[in-house]
């Protein structure tokens, strides 16, 4: 209900997983990622490339659906600079159904793979570092709202390390047959059409069994642009007749080689990283 109060709830561009932000401040944030399926329910593909977050601190649940496999990883750790290779082993491969807790820690890789459905997780982001005066000031509306821009410059003048800021450099990875390419710069994903965001907001919303929330969609109808109404208003038909509503994958979401790859190619990487560790230096 809070989420859909937003003045940007009807209009959003789509991103592959529907997050709900339900708690931010200075020493943590709690957010609701909901994970929509790929057609079919195929779920040997990664949802994102090899990642890991810097000094953020993550614990996962699972709190509503089937979940997901997932892969830990040791700290990528750099072979060749020139080539952007990386090296990292395996620390686990385990689903993670629904009342299971996992923890990512800082500079572990991660990827998580396509649930089967819909599946719904609470991530816990905190700090590996203590908190100070600077995550206040990072929770200043007026600065929070210019996060991303306010970051590129800081790294552009120095002072990500004085700030403490999170900067994303190497800190994606895709599998090769020689080991793990970095990517310097973070690519995202691009952002599919409203009309897939609206599509996997009522699914997630029929799919949790919160039918009745249709009636605060309703009234937010008169400030909503015209191309989206009627958008809104055909899945409100929906969602009041019983008609099962699909969650969506925008083009871009689930076929880029560099983010969705099966765990084949992951565990060639991975053998290719354990047979180079094995050899003897000259």
């Amino acid at each position: 209900m809070r989420h859909l109060a937003l003045p940007d709830a009807l209009t959003r561009m789509h991103y592959p997983v529907v997050s709900f932000d339900i708690e931010a401040n200075m020493y943590f944030g709690l957010v609701a990622n909901c994970w929509i399926p790929r057609l079919g329910g195929g779920t040997n593909l990664s949802t994102k490339a090899i990642h890991h977050h810097g000094q953020m601190l993550l614990t996962t649940v699972t709190a509503f659906g089937p979940g997901y496999e997932h892969w830990l990883f040791t700290t990528p750790t750099v072979l060749d600079k020139a080539t952007e290779m990386y090296t990292m082993g395996l620390v686990e491969r385990v689903l993670h159904p629904t009342g299971h807790a996992s923890f990512v820690d800082a500079n572990a890789a991660h990827v998580p793979f396509f649930p089967p459905s819909l599946s719904i997780t609470f991530a816990l982001w905190s700090s590996c570092q203590p908190t100070s005066w600077k995550d206040s000031l990072k929770h200043v509306p007026a600065l929070h709202k210019h996060s991303g821009k306010l970051r590129r410059i800081a790294a552009k003048i120095g002072f990500t390390r004085a700030l403490d800021l999170n900067v994303p450099e190497y800190f994606d990875f895709f599998p090769t047959p020689e080991g793990f390419r970095g990517m310097k710069d973070r690519k995202e994903f691009e952002r599919g059409p409203n009309e897939d965001y609206l599509y996997s907001l009522f699914h997630v919303i029929q799919g949790t069994l919160n039918e009745e929330v249709g009636q605060a969609i309703g009234s937010q109808l008169e400030f909503t642009p015209a191309q989206n109404r009627a958008i809104v208003e055909r899945l409100l038909d929906d969602l009041a007749s019983g008609r099962l509503i699909t969650g969506r994958l925008s083009p871009g979401h689930s076929d880029v080689s560099f983010a969705n790859f099966p765990g084949e190619p992951i565990e060639r990487a991975l053998d290719a990283c354990a047979a180079r560790l094995s050899v003897p230096s000259p």
